[in-house]
């Protein structure tokens, strides 16, 4: 039998989905509202007849004791033939708004919804479909609603500013603030800032989202490479260069072929070769050499480990470049140096669909899914004898 409250848990789901706040905020109603329940059995009533007077009672004196708000229980008489005619709950009602939120105990928090909605569409009526679909986000960050709206109104006066964020020059608003709220900064700036504003290809979330979303700088990834060729090196004492994302990207080096390598010290060991440099540490990160333009002209190579890992990284870029070719990444040099082999760990593994591999390599990493050559085969790309590497490379 429903409790009083049980009453209460089941109007508080229509709080917490948001249907009713929803609702008010068009103008509209969900009122009535009826809290379904178990109905009393006859059979139940002979039973119990006790407690079932006592349950009714309870209810009944629940919703009568309940100042401001509560529900109204409506009767329906059942002529019992053991017990004679007998009033018993058919439906419990919520009648209205006011009786609403005083069962449910969320005067205060609806008031400071409404007026935190006023407050933001009198600013910012562009962000209407944002209050109508999440009002109870208003609830959530009333306290730092003035914030928030300086910083909307910061970035449409500059919108792409083009600093970091630390540079952003918004009184009362400072750097930890506006990194404390992205995710809601998103929703925000997402409805008010004009599409030139807001580079839509870029992700919501991840690292560094906002400030790419929005036109900021950051602290960019280092692209790590040799120049293998010293012809072509215009600082020959510089033989291992770390820079920027941007800065690399900004400097198109005259070369026609491309390695990419994960293993750090392959790639500072990688031989001399005409034409051509070498990148590498990089890992899964290796994705982001999609945004350097240049690189799409040239002949993309990459060496991984032999092992799920290693195709894994292999097919992401190849997705970015459609061209690339694989490195020492075949089932004759894995099977040369079965005596190398190690175990791949299980974080590393992977059984996902690769869509970028060609059929050689689609059926080699097959094998090291089904275990075809030995339990989670590895081969590491350090362990390949490096004269392997220069003939291969010939």
């Amino acid at each position: 039998m429903i409790s009083p409250d049980d009453i209460r848990k089941k109007a508080l789901k229509h709080w917490n989905s948001q249907r009713f706040l929803r609702a008010d905020l068009r103008g509209e109603t969900i009122f009535p509202l009826f809290i379904r329940f178990k109905k009393v059995s006859s059979r139940q009533m002979l039973e119990d007849f006790p407690g079932v007077r006592r349950w009714i009672t309870r209810l009944k004196d629940h919703a009568e004791k309940k100042r401001g708000g509560g529900y109204h229980i409506i009767f329906r008489e059942i002529n019992h033939r053991t017990l004679g005619v007998q009033a018993v709950p058919d439906k419990i009602v919520i009648q209205s708004r006011e009786e609403f939120l005083g069962l449910i105990g969320r005067q205060g928090e609806y008031d400071t919804i409404i007026q935190g909605c006023r407050k933001l569409l009198a600013a910012q009526p562009g962000l209407e479909p944002l209050v109508m679909e999440s009002p109870l986000l208003v609830l959530k960050y009333a306290p730092v609603l003035p914030g928030l709206l300086k910083v909307c109104r910061h970035f449409q006066t500059h919108p792409r500013p083009n600093r970091y964020i630390r540079e952003l020059d918004i009184p009362g608003v400072d750097t930890k603030f506006i990194e404390t709220h992205k995710a809601i900064l998103t929703k925000m700036l997402d409805l008010i800032l004009p599409g030139h504003a807001i580079r839509t290809m870029e992700p919501r979330t991840g690292k560094n989202a906002f400030e790419r979303r929005y036109y900021l700088k950051y602290d960019q990834p280092l692209i790590r490479f040799r120049l293998l060729d010293r012809s072509i090196t215009a600082t020959p004492h510089l033989g291992d260069i770390s820079t920027p994302m941007d800065q690399f990207a900004a400097c198109p080096f005259p070369v026609k072929k491309v390695f990419i390598t994960e293993n750090k010290i392959n790639g500072l060991s990688f031989p001399d070769h005409e034409s051509a440099m070498v990148i590498f540490g990089l890992g899964y990160g290796a994705h982001i050499l999609n945004e350097i333009p240049w690189l799409r002209d040239k002949e993309i190579y990459y060496w991984g480990d032999i092992d799920t890992h290693g195709f894994s990284i292999l097919s992401m870029i190849r997705h970015a470049f459609p061209k690339a070719a694989s490195l020492l990444m075949d089932r004759p040099t894995l099977l040369e140096f079965k005596h190398l082999w190690v175990e791949e760990p299980k974080a590393s593994r992977t059984t996902a669909i690769l869509p970028n591999l060609t059929d050689g390599e689609q059926a080699l990493y097959l094998e090291l899914i089904q275990n075809v050559h030995g339990s989670h085969v590895r081969l590491e790309q350090e362990r390949i004898a490096f004269g392997h590497l220069r003939k291969a490379l010939q």
